[in-house]
Order: C-alpha cells, then sequence, then structure tokens
C-alpha cells in the first residue's frame, strides 16, 4: 500500500492518503521512503512497491525532505516544477515526543490557480492604470453599471460632488449622492449625449454620456465632466477666438515679410468687367503656369501679382519683386541670378543670392518687363525653360521652382516688331495674359475707389472726412484719368491736405481737375475727347510749371510714370 511501520509506530490509518489528490510522500529517520501515495505515483511515474525503503534521493533528487529531517524546520509554501506543471508543497519533521522520527511532504499542483493568480495581477495592474488616467486629467469621471450603482469615480468627480473620497461613493446608487435623475439613463437607452448642460451640486456643468457594451450588450454607462462650470466654456471660446485672431495677425506678418501684402479683396471696384478680372485671378492663382499682366500705368498691376500669389498655394512662400527698368542694365543678371564670392570687382564676400533662387518655391514679379535689356532676355528664357539658374562666376547650374508673373503696360508686340523684345521670351511669358482695364472704361467704380481712398486716408491723416460734394462726383465720373487709379488716390491724398471739414470740394483738388471742373462740365459726355485731351495737356503744362520742370516730380505729382508722361508730351507739343 505504500505505507510502513515508523519505528515501530503502526501507519495504516494514513491508508486513507491514497485516496487525495495531493502529492504525499514520507520519510523515516534514517531518510527512507514509508510512504508514497498513488497522486505520488502518477506524477513521477515510479510504482510505490519500486520507491518504499529506498533513499529518497535515490528516488526524487532535491527534495528538501531531507533538510527538514536534518533541521527540525518546516518548509511552508515552497514551489517546484514537474515538467510543466507547477506544484507547491510544505515539509514538515514527524515528531515523537522530542525526538524527530520522520518528515512529511504533501504538495498541490498550481499551475491554474498560477495562472489565475497572473491574470488577477494583470487585472489589477490594468485597474490601477485606469484610475491613474481618471485621477491624472481635470475631467471629471464617473462609471455606473446597469442598475446605477457606481462602479468607479475619480478625484474629480469626487471633489464635484463635495464627497470626502471616491472609495465612499463606489458601491452607492448614483442617485444617493446625485440628484441629477439623468446621469443613469444612458444604460437603459444605448444611446450617447454630447454637451449636455446639467446642474450638479448646484453648478452648471457640461457632461458627455455614453454606454460600457460588451459583446454588444450594454453593461453601465460613463459620465464624463468635460467643464465643471459653463464659465469656463465661455472663457475658453474666447481665448480660442483671441488665438485665432493672433494667428491671423501673425499670418498677416509674414505675408508682409515674405513680400505680398494684398490679396484679391483689395481689387476695388464692383463693375462687370472688375468682377469677371477677380473670377479670372481666383481662377489662375491655383496653376502654376506663368502669368503676363498687361495695362496702361497705375492701373494696379503689382497689386494683381500680389493678389495671384496670396490666392496660390504658393502663399506660404516668398514673394519678390524686380522693377526691370530701375535696376541698371550692368547689375540687373546678379540681381536676378546671384554671384559668387569674387565674381567682379566690388563683389560682396561670401557672394549673393539672386532674386530667382529668394523667390524658391514661391512667385517672383518681373515688373515692367519690356524694359528688360535684349541680352538678358536669352538668359530669362533659359531660366523659364529650363528651371534653373546660374550664378555670376559658377558654372553649375542650381534648380529653382518658381511661378513668374511679369507685367508691362508697354506694347510687347511692337517692341518685337522693332526687334527689342524676343519673340520667343513673349510667348513663354504670354501663357496666361491678364488684362487690368483702364479706369475710363469702368467709371461706375470710381465711387467705391474714391470712397476707399477716403476711409484709408482717414485712418493715416486722423480726420473724418465722409465724402466729396456732388460736383466732385460728377467731375470724377467723367474726366479720362490718364493715370488711372493712382491718379485718383494722389488727387484725394492732396485733398486730404487741403480740406477743412468733412466734405472735399473742387477747391480742395489740383488746379487742373479745379478749371475742368469750372468749365462747362454738364455737357461733358465720353464722347467729348478733344475736351478731355486739352484738360489732360493744361493738366501737364501747370504740373510742369508748379514742379519747375522737374518731369519725375510731375509724373509723380500726376499719378503716371515718366515714360507715358513723355509719351503725353509728345502727343501735345509741349517743350521737352
Amino acid at each position: 500500500m505504500g505505507i510502513k511501520k515508523l519505528d515501530g509506530f503502526l501507519i495504516d490509518e494514513l491508508s486513507a492518503l491514497h485516496s487525495i489528490h495531493n502529492i504525499v510522500i514520507g520519510i523515516d529517520y534514517q531518510g527512507r521512503i514509508i510512504i508514497f501515495n498513488s497522486a505520488t505515483e502518477k506524477v513521477f511515474g515510479i510504482k510505490a512497491d519500486k520507491a518504499m525503503g529506498r533513499f529518497i534521493n535515490d528516488v526524487i533528487p532535491g527534495t528538501g525532505l531531507m533538510k527538514v529531517l536534518k533541521t527540525g524546520k518546516s518548509h511552508i509554501g515552497r514551489k517546484f516544477m514537474v515538467g510543466s506543471y507547477l506544484y507547491v508543497v510544505n515539509r514538515t519533521p514527524i515528531m515523537k515526543g522530542t525526538n524527530i522520527v520522520g518528515a512529511i511532504g504533501v504538495a498541490q499542483e498550481i499551475t491554474e490557480l498560477q495562472h489565475l493568480a497572473e491574470e488577477l495581477e494583470v487585472v489589477k495592474e490594468l485597474k490601477g492604470t485606469l484610475q491613474t488616467i481618471f485621477d491624472s486629467g481635470n475631467d471629471g469621471y464617473m462609471a455606473v453599471n446597469n442598475e446605477g450603482t457606481i462602479i468607479m469615480i475619480n478625484s474629480e468627480f469626487a471633489e464635484l460632488l463635495d464627497i470626502p473620497s471616491t472609495i465612499t461613493a463606489v458601491g452607492r446608487h448614483v442617485t444617493e449622492i446625485v440628484k441629477e435623475p439623468r446621469l443613469h439613463v444612458v444604460p437603459r437607452t444605448g444611446k450617447p449625449h454630447h454637451g449636455e448642460i446639467i446642474r450638479i451640486n448646484g453648478r452648471e456643468t457640461v457632461v458627455m454620456r455614453y454606454p460600457i457594451r460588451k459583446d454588444g450588450i450594454i453593461m453601465g454607462s460613463v459620465c464624463k465632466v468635460i467643464f465643471k462650470d459653463v464659465g469656463q466654456l465661455v472663457a475658453l471660446a474666447e481665448k480660442i477666438n483671441f488665438l485665432n485672431k493672433e494667428l491671423d495677425y501673425y499670418k498677416s506678418e509674414l505675408e508682409r515679410v515674405q513680400g505680398a501684402r494684398y490679396t484679391v479683396d483689395n481689387l476695388i471696384g464692383s463693375s462687370p468687367v472688375m468682377i469677371k478680372l477677380k473670377e479670372t485671378i481666383r481662377r489662375v492663382a491655383q496653376s502654376p503656369s506663368t502669368v503676363l499682366i498687361r495695362g496702361e500705368s497705375g492701373t494696379g498691376k503689382e497689386l494683381l501679382a500680389h493678389a495671384l500669389h496670396t490666392g496660390s498655394p504658393r502663399r506660404f512662400k516668398q514673394f519678390v519683386k524686380v522693377n526691370c527698368a530701375a535696376v541698371p542694365e550692368n547689375l540687373l543678371e546678379s540681381e536676378l541670378f546671384g554671384y559668387r564670392e569674387g565674381a567682379f570687382t566690388g563683389a560682396r564676400k561670401g557672394g549673393q543670392t539672386g532674386k530667382f533662387e529668394q523667390a524658391d518655391k514661391g512667385t517672383i514679379f518681373l515688373d515692367e518687363i519690356g524694359d528688360m535689356p535684349f541680352a538678358m532676355q536669352s538668359k530669362l528664357l533659359r531660366v523659364l525653360q529650363e528651371k534653373e539658374i546660374e550664378r555670376l562666376g559658377e558654372n553649375r547650374p542650381r534648380q529653382v521652382d518658381v511661378r513668374v508673373v511679369a507685367a508691362s503696360n508697354r506694347p510687347l508686340e511692337d517692341l518685337i516688331a522693332e526687334g527689342r523684345f524676343r519673340q520667343d521670351l513673349y510667348y513663354r511669358l504670354n501663357v496666361v495674359s491678364i488684362h487690368i482695364p483702364p479706369l475710363k472704361e469702368r467709371m461706375e467704380d470710381t465711387v467705391e475707389l474714391t470712397m476707399h481712398f477716403i476711409n484709408k486716408f482717414n485712418i493715416e491723416f486722423g480726420l473724418n472726412v465722409r465724402d466729396v460734394e456732388k460736383d466732385v462726383r460728377d467731375l470724377f465720373y467723367y474726366y479720362s484719368w490718364p493715370g488711372n487709379v493712382r491718379e485718383l488716390e494722389n488727387i484725394i491724398e492732396r485733398a486730404f491736405n487741403m480740406v477743412d471739414g468733412e466734405v472735399i470740394c473742387l477747391s480742395h483738388l489740383p488746379q487742373y481737375m479745379q478749371k475742368l471742373g469750372k468749365g462747362p462740365r454738364r455737357n461733358i459726355d465720353k464722347g467729348l475727347p478733344a475736351l478731355l485731351d486739352q484738360v489732360e495737356k493744361e493738366a501737364i503744362i501747370e504740373t510742369l510749371k508748379s514742379t519747375g520742370g522737374n518731369k519725375m516730380q510731375a509724373a509723380r505729382s500726376l499719378g503716371i510714370s515718366r515714360a507715358w508722361l513723355y509719351k503725353k508730351m509728345k502727343q501735345y507739343g509741349i517743350g521737352v
């Protein structure tokens, strides 16, 4: 039976050990096996009749029973492995009076228990993590089961309820501590509730409630307090509004630093031709194509170039302007393409980046392209074709990604016929052509433009001018405006230097405008070009007198370019 006498002590009574599931092994005072039950046979694969009476270490090496026999000290809760199974054993000495007459070990397999313990530990860790997440934020959380019993609550929600701790709330029905009956409605309906205003403990709070589901079954709900007070929501909205304004400011500053300041909305006018022009700009702005802007001096070609850039995908990159007529011919190439150190006498140390490189991924505006030297035109053509530049003094190309917008108030077709402008460059630039109509072709816009400039100069001068008198309004409508919008702006600015009330009168305008205003203007109509030519001639003569013959100053006063002034002087036979 796997049981023998122990020092004369009969232990047949222990035969019941064979029927239990636990491992039971006993040894006498010499270390010989005296108990080896059926469970032990199965676990170690040794029959009892082969083990009984043998020395324990010969049958089961490494057991701690011999140590218990020698020391008389028990081993409680020790673990050992047999194959892939884990066991826990209690080893105790067998005493007869004060003498140790043997030792016995009882072991229990705990593999499943160990797995359960590990899973329990993971669950405890997850619960601890979840509670930490609940407690670490500023939002209040409370979870309830289907019966409305609180199963979890964080410190923020407990503080809102004015209860001493989260422990005092868990296990209680939500209505015991919160008078608001709707907090546990979600489990019944299964529908989440977002952004509700609910009064909790005397405060108007903003809450979210959503169900907890497991395998499609609603197990409870979570209530999340987003704002403990509606005032917090209002304050947040105000802060967001402030940040949006600040962002708009920095965007405008970025655009200012990068060069482009105007959008299509800065093109003033509601006439049909202007509405069509704005629609064209918005559409063309989205493409990468080269644009040629045509129009008389003073019509706003540069403003249109700005609008093309700010309305394009390139708006957050540089907008670079180059006036081809203002840069000396011998410096234009280095201005456009840059140069390396030592490329020529007086070259800046370290070299210089050209305008095309500065405008990489952005837009370059080549104003008065008709005045570009013929030799430079071929180099510009190569840039447009190859999308690469070479700095002066270098022989390696540099790739650039630049959208080119060019402008001219000169008839490029005539320049081509005269051999002063390359035809191939013209076709390369004229991919998309946009014509800005002169002011005389959209006279209905003079009223809107006048009010725009009045508002502008009210801010600059600190005045409160409201309007112009009717005679001035009529005069502006019938005048031919050779200087276009720029001339109108200059006239309004001059009037601001003279006005002493809230209305601009004829007496506040330049002399040539006053003469036209005091003449038979009521009989003027658009079919009298001769009269308008006479007014232009008189205006030019008077302005030249007032500037002492300074043509640059006269052109600026008239709101036209010097080249246009020379053309008009030649047309009217005024001495150059």
